[in-house]
């Protein structure tokens, strides 16, 4: 071969051990001259250092002209020693680079995608994994628990929707999403910008929801009732999309009338929540006195029953005396007639001041028998 000619060194690179370079010998690795050739014997240096190494000393010996083909026969043999020994650490780097390849080591927060010629093949948790080296296998690693925020309002574009009531509300909101873990191929092969396709999805799912939604309501008592639809409906839209997302929580910042009409529509919160205040006001003096109203004429009407009740047993009580009073006038009438007449004038004289007319005296005044007694005292004094 042309590099074993004898005379004119040893390798490619020529040989001579009396030349500038001569003294390195025929090959540009691990040449048996150099004091730290047993060290690179014993452990290879890297594929790039030793590919830049080769190329440093083919220049070198191309500018250095022929003086490199003046060495000796010793530098040759050196030269014809180190040559295959050279090629065998450049093959054996190569191989171990080759099958460093296919060493997988995930992180505890990761996951790694294998695929085989572009197509997945499986999914690999945390710890260490091999595959077969590329290009037959490659692997992506994918941060399956880091959580990430889209905003989304930043613009009026954006922001500006209309409500069921046919308001503009100005409305900021976040996605906060991660990687699912069931799935994480579909988030590295079907979705290209997540952030964007994140953002499409729940802009537009809010729009939906906000449509059916009523202005004052979103802004005040179905906010949360807001967030939970529009994260699942972002859930099962990207699910249908096979993102490979998996939504967290939907977060509301901002939730207004636009600001040319916010100040118009305080003063319509301020009248409606003063209209509520009377309201209720109205609503409680009503619970107060309608009960009373309800229980005085309820009163009212017992007592009026009552009444009614005691005249007509009073009546039914004198028509039944009449009855028993005619049942016996009419055995004697002549009786019956007088005895009315006593107890009538006894009612009559009962409350008056009574005169006996005598014939031998005159006019006596009735003195009645209990104001002739004497008065008994109460005690121990007579």
């Amino acid at each position: 071969m042309p590099w074993d000619d004898k005379t004119k060194g040893s390798g490619p690179w020529g040989g001579g051990g009396s030349g500038n370079n001569g003294g390195e010998g025929g090959s540009p690795w691990n040449r048996p001259g150099k004091p730290d050739s047993g060290k690179e014997k014993d452990q290879p240096a890297d594929l790039e250092e030793q590919m830049r190494r080769m190329q440093e000393r083919f220049r070198q010996r191309r500018n250095g002209g022929g003086g490199g083909r003046k060495g000796g026969a010793g530098g040759g043999g050196l030269g014809r020693g180190a040559g295959p020994l050279g090629i065998l650490v450049i093959v054996g780097v190569g191989l171990l680079a080759w099958l460093s390849t296919s060493i997988v080591v995930v992180d505890p927060t990761q996951q790694a995608a294998v695929f085989r010629f572009g197509k997945w093949q499986a999914n690999y948790g945390p710890g260490l994994h091999f595959h077969l080296p590329a290009p037959l296998e490659s692997h992506r690693l994918i941060q399956v628990e880091t959580r990430n925020e889209t905003r989304i309002g930043n613009t009026q574009d954006e922001s500006l929707m209309l409500t069921e009531d046919e308001n503009i509300v100005d409305i900021h909101f976040s996605i906060i999403w991660k990687v699912d873990t069931q799935n994480p191929e579909n988030y590295v092969l079907n979705v290209r910008d997540p952030d964007m396709t994140v953002a499409m999805v729940g802009e537009s799912v809010m729009r939906e929801v906000v449509g059916k939604t009523r202005l004052q309501d979103i802004i005040t008592t179905e906010r949360d009732q807001v967030q939970q639809q529009v994260a699942e409906q972002t859930q099962t839209l990207l699910n249908e999309y096979r993102a490979g997302v998996q939504v967290l929580q939907v977060q509301i910042g901002k939730a207004d009338p636009p600001q040319p009409v916010i100040e118009a529509f305080n003063d319509v919160n301020v009248a409606e929540q003063d209209a509520e205040t009377l309201t209720n006001q109205a609503t409680q003096f009503a619970n107060q006195i309608v009960p009373q109203a309800r229980g005085t004429a309820s009163r009212l009407q017992q007592e009026a029953e009552a009444y009614r009740d005691q005249i007509v047993a009073d009546a039914n009580g004198e028509a039944a005396r009449f009855d028993q009073i005619y049942e016996e006038y009419r055995k004697a009438p002549r009786v019956t007639r007088e005895r009315m007449y006593l107890e009538t004038m006894e009612r009559v004289l009962e409350r008056s001041d009574k005169l006996i007319l005598d014939q031998n005296s005159g006019a006596v005044p009735y003195l009645p028998l209990e104001r002739s007694r004497p008065q008994t005292t109460t005690g121990g004094d007579r």
